[in-house]
């Protein structure tokens, strides 16, 4: 009798640490691939900071001449040359 309740204990024992290894095996899967996509974003999101930093990089290296001025002028403050004619339209 002792030896069936022993054969018992034993068994649940093992059923019980075979469910919560599976337990724990399925729940750093989840997060494993959870990480998988985070790591993604973060890489996608490196590659545009990147592509950024190039462009004011250039934006940097350019001379300091007339045609900068011009373009920063036009660009950033919505300036024209005095002989310029500029057309509106409101067409999107």
């Amino acid at each position: 009798m002792s030896s069936n309740r022993t054969n018992l204990f034993v068994k649940v024992a093992v059923s019980v640490m075979v469910i919560v290894c599976l337990v724990t095996i399925l729940r750093l899967q989840i997060q494993f691939n959870q990480l998988n996509e985070d790591r993604k974003e973060l890489e996608a999101q490196v590659k545009a900071y990147a592509a950024d930093i190039e462009e004011l990089q250039a934006e940097l290296d350019t001379p300091f001449d007339d045609e900068y001025i011009i373009r920063v002028a036009r660009e950033k403050l919505g300036y024209h040359l005095p002989d310029e004619i500029i057309y509106y339209n409101d067409l999107n």
